[in-house]
């Protein structure tokens, strides 16, 4: 509780305006300090108006003084911070000050001294402990619950003993959202109460309802029923709950098996009557004919339920044993029980001088388990879980929420927790906490930190430039083919001339078209294939008669062929009959996977039909083009397959349809067959299909349409390229060939300049790109240590997770940022708001203002003007940060960020950088508040007047070592206050 601010404006001065002795004592009291409240501080702190409820004419003596331990260190706290004398009023005079603060903590100490030490509730273990003294009783390797509390898991184990300097680079990972499960069918009890800075493990939060009793009973059971709880999982299976192979003297094979149990358990000794109690229950269940391992498991849950595992509580006689000091010290540095050894020394007293103490800390602190200390009080400190909550405006932060399993929190919130395990494991200054000479950052951070989160830009001038060159490329290779295409047909018409007028005059036989086919098959009884080899399988009765095949239910099939289709052509002439039903398939290629590419005959048309296992179909590709079928009808079918990958078909030898093109199906070598007849069909199938083979080729490049024509209509003014060769001269084949050379090289070099490309689908490839290289950077693990060179970033203030979760999720909010730094930094905070006192309106302000001007109006309300005084200033200094931690010159409306003020009345700041410098230069002020802050995590309670004392003497004894955190830490422990639990 802070001192009122009108207590400051009108006693305050008068107060410091005579120079105070280093004690007080009645008669100065009465003489000056009296006189002078009741003349200037009475009428507003008196009889008739007492704000506040602060009546100053009731303060007589030194006696009455000394009754208001509180308000004495209010005084404490408002002279120590500069708060009073306010603005306006005199100065203090030099001396005055530190005088009068000392005399104050000497009246604090003689008030709290007599005070007798407040009863410390029972407070049951909170989740956190329950879980890490089950798996440490069990020797268990799992979690027993999911932990969404533990907001920083390390892959990386650098918490072992004797490491004294954090590892460069780490892996860590939040899994908050995502906890790493338990014990299976295990039943937690609901998460902690918060107490009002965050801690978890004060005691007047712990208490133990009805139904959270029931929570713990199953809870407890569901444990030694897990599936998950077995030798596999539990080191201390074999020692425990394994059946002894000799059964004499099972009882007392039970008891020693249970009384290391129970001793680790209690956190103490057991005594006789309890032993023999457990004892006498585990019997009963093996008498009663339960397994000596279900038996162990029934008391060791039943030990779970008992009151002395699940509360912590002192001695009867409100002193202090070994025991209960062991119990404290383990459960804030290792939040769980203590360890044999711990407990050993305990039982032989050896944790009573400073040097034994210090020994065990100093062990403690390098065991592993250290890692439970630094998974809570770091995180409840900085009240880190409130950033998970955090919703920026999606609209206008949409990298924070881009992937929704790892947004941007979850990085954002292991920066500070990394500082905090490196000033640990380092054992640095506290104020480094502030101002870090290096921090932890992930690749996704340094993004956040300095990038301007956009992809990079397009240069549309260069694209363009480049696609008008491509562009003249084109045009000039196009222009060589043309010219080349001329020249050879120039050099080859007129020899194709005159072998066509040769033939006429000597009236030749035409000789045979010279296809050069790879196969072809002549349907005689033998089925004999022209080349290589290669043959027809037929599947089904097949009638051979005249050189022809005639199917009926039955398909031919080659072997695999040894060439891949790529520029080949397929050729068939055959009769189809009986087409007045569903009809199938008549010629086609299967390729790997069941791919099928076919003319299918059906309904009087023949269509393309391309198909595969994986439900890619194509069977209406154009019937419209297609003329009507007629039973007997002789049929010359083609199907050439091109360079590109596409497919030409012709009918009669003229082409039918569009070229179409195979996406997904391919037909390589040695995995592909030719068909003639389907065996794989739509509806119908080869029920209905009877046709007469002729003959098939399959031609060892695609065919041109002439060749196509030639083929069909067996012309005589088909010229082969072997005729057309032979009839060339020794030069005109030279000609030829470098024509025709010139011609596959500039087709070539066409085919390799690249497409044109598109700007605006550069641009959408680029923000696609980019998106997915920050979600790669979110989901992140590896955090390097950098060099903190931008003093604006690094420290707990100004990193992303704080400035984010103390923000909203349209606009920064000062005041929740300069409550956070008050509470936490300065370890004071500001008393709620009145409750009459209307919120900021922003709607009603003008969207021309900065939030500074419009604060400024709010300030204009006299309720609210003393607590902004405070705040105000350590918000306003982070106003340069918006609402997720990225740095910012302007607002949106174009009005610069203004982040000046002073502090503590002595420093006056322009920006985040020397705001932070001047908190460094408050070393001492906020060591101390730190240290509040551990000793009410250690004590478990609220701090009260006197324990401002036991502050300062812990801050004085760690003052040699920089007030370094493990100093404070170990000073905490060794402070009248822990070890007697006052």
């Amino acid at each position: 509780m802070r001192l009122p601010p009108i207590v400051a404006s009108v006693c305050f001065a008068l107060l410091c305006s005579t120079a105070m002795p280093p004690a007080w004592s009645a008669e100065p009291f009465q003489e000056h300090i009296q006189p002078l409240l009741q003349a200037h501080c009475a009428h507003c702190h008196g009889p008739d108006e007492a704000n506040a409820e602060i009546n100053f004419s009731t303060l007589r003596t030194t006696a009455d003084l000394a009754q208001r331990p509180q308000l004495i260190e209010d005084l404490i706290k408002v002279l120590d911070s500069n708060e009073m004398p306010p603005e306006g009023e005199p100065p203090l005079k030099a001396g005055t000050r530190s005088h009068l603060i000392g005399a104050l903590k000497k009246q604090l100490r003689a008030a709290t001294s007599g005070i007798a030490t407040a009863p410390v509730p029972m407070r049951r273990l909170n989740r956190f402990q329950y879980n890490n003294a089950v798996r440490d009783l069990f020797e268990i390797d799992l979690d027993i619950f999911a932990l969404p509390e533990k907001l920083m898991t390390r892959h990386s184990r650098y918490l072992q003993s004797g490491i004294t300097q954090m590892p460069k680079r780490v892996d860590v990972s939040c899994d908050a959202s995502r906890p790493r499960a338990g014990l299976r069918e295990v039943q937690p009890f609901p998460k902690d109460l918060r107490a009002a800075h965050g801690f978890d493990n004060q005691a007047n939060q712990l208490s133990l309802s009805p139904l959270l009793l029931d929570a713990f009973l199953r809870l407890s059971v569901s444990i030694l029923e897990s599936p998950d709880f077995n030798e596999s999982h539990v080191g201390r299976w074999e020692r425990f709950f394994r059946a002894p192979e000799n059964t004499d003297n099972l009882r007392q094979q039970v008891q020693e098996r249970l009384e290391p149990f129970l001793r680790q358990a209690f956190r103490q000794p057991v005594d006789a009557d309890t032993l023999q109690r457990y004892t006498a229950y585990t019997m009963s269940k093996i008498n009663a004919g339960v397994s000596f391992t279900d038996s162990m498991k029934k008391v060791a849950s039943a030990v779970l339920s008992s009151p002395l595992f699940l509360y912590r509580s002192r001695a009867a006689d409100g002193t202090q044993t070994q025991f209960e000091l062991a119990s404290n010290l383990s459960f804030l540095l290792w939040a769980s029980a203590p360890d044999a050894a711990l407990l050993d020394q305990a039982e032989r007293g050896e944790l009573q001088t400073r040097e034994q103490l210090t020994q065990t800390i100093k062990r403690m602190m390098a065991d592993p388990k250290i890692e439970r200390f630094l998974d809570t009080f770091p995180a409840q400190w900085m009240q880190l879980e409130n950033l998970l909550a955090a919703t920026p405006d999606p609209q206008q932060h949409r990298f924070y929420s881009l992937d929704k399993q790892h947004p941007a929190s979850l990085q954002m919130i292991l920066e500070p927790l990394l500082l905090f395990d490196a000033l640990f494991i380092e054992d640095r200054p506290v104020v480094e906490l502030i101002a870090p000479s290096f921090t932890y950052q992930s690749q996704f951070l340094e993004t956040w930190y300095t990038s301007q989160l956009k992809p990079p830009p397009v240069d549309a001038q260069k694209v363009t430039t480049e696609n008008q060159r491509k562009d003249a490329q084109r045009r000039a290779l196009q222009t060589t083919l043309d010219t080349t295409k001329q020249q050879l047909a120039a050099l080859l018409e007129p020899i194709r001339k005159q072998i066509l007028a040769k033939r006429e005059q000597d009236q030749e036989e035409a000789p045979p078209v010279d296809l050069k086919p790879y196969a072809a098959w002549e349907f005689d009884g033998d089925l004999k294939d022209s080349l290589q080899g290669l043959h027809l399988e037929a599947h089904g009765p097949v009638k051979f008669a005249d050189g022809k095949a005639f199917l009926q239910n039955a398909y031919l099939l080659s072997k695999k062929l040894p060439i891949d289709l790529k520029e080949k052509t397929l050729e068939v002439w055959c009769q189809v009959h009986d087409l007045n039903q569903s009809g199938g398939g008549l010629m086609g290629i299967q390729g790997p996977g069941d791919f099928f590419d076919t003319i299918v005959l059906g309904e009087r048309q023949a269509r393309h039909w391309i198909s595969g296992s994986n439900g890619f179909s194509r069977t209406d590709d154009f019937p419209e083009s297609t003329p009507e079928m007629k039973p007997m009808e002789m049929l010359h079918l083609v199907m050439v397959y091109q360079g590109d990958g596409s497919t030409l078909l012709y009918r009669n030898g003229a082409p039918y349809g569009k070229p179409f093109r195979k996406n997904r199906a391919t037909f390589p070598k040695n995995q592909t067959s030719v068909i003639f007849g389907l065996r794989h069909l739509p509806a119908g199938g080869n029920r209905y299909l009877t046709v007469t083979l002729d003959k098939a080729r399959l031609y060892t490049r695609a065919l041109t349409a002439d060749e196509v024509t030639a083929a069909h209509s067996g012309r005589h003014d088909y010229i082969s390229e072997s005729e057309l060769v032979k009839a060339l001269t020794p030069a005109q084949r030279q000609q030829r060939e470098e024509l025709t050379n010139r011609l596959n090289e500039t087709t070539e070099t066409l085919k390799r300049v690249p497409p044109n490309q598109d700007i605006g689908q550069l641009r959408k490839t680029a923000a696609q790109r980019y998106d997915e290289e920050v979600r790669r950077q979110l989901r992140g693990r590896v955090f390097e240590r950098v060099a903190a060179t931008d003093p604006r970033y690094g420290g707990v203030i100004t990193n992303a997770a704080m400035l984010s979760m103390t923000s909203g999720p349209k606009r920064t909010h000062p005041i929740a940022r300069g409550a956070w730094i008050i509470e936490v930094i300065f370890n004071d905070p500001p008393p709620p708001p009145p409750n009459d006192v209307p919120p900021l309106n922003e709607e009603q302000t003008s969207a021309d203002l900065t939030i500074r001007e419009k604060f400024a109006q709010h300030r204009e309300n006299p309720d609210c003007a003393g607590c902004h005084s405070q705040l105000d200033p350590l918000g306003f200094a982070m106003e340069n940060f918006d609402i997720t931690g990225r740095w910012r010159d302007r607002y949106k409306n174009g009005k610069e960020v203004d982040a000046s003020g002073r502090l503590f009345k002595k420093y006056d700041f322009d920006g985040i950088v020397r705001f932070k410098n001047s908190l460094v230069q408050e070393e001492r002020r906020f060591a101390k508040a730190f240290t509040a802050h551990l000793l009410r995590f250690a004590l478990s309670r609220e701090l009260r007047p006197g324990d401002s004392l036991t502050v300062d003497a812990i801050a004085e004894r760690a003052e040699s070592d920089r007030y370094s955190l493990q100093s404070l830490l170990r000073e905490v422990i060794l402070s009248d206050r822990f070890l007697v639990r006052k």
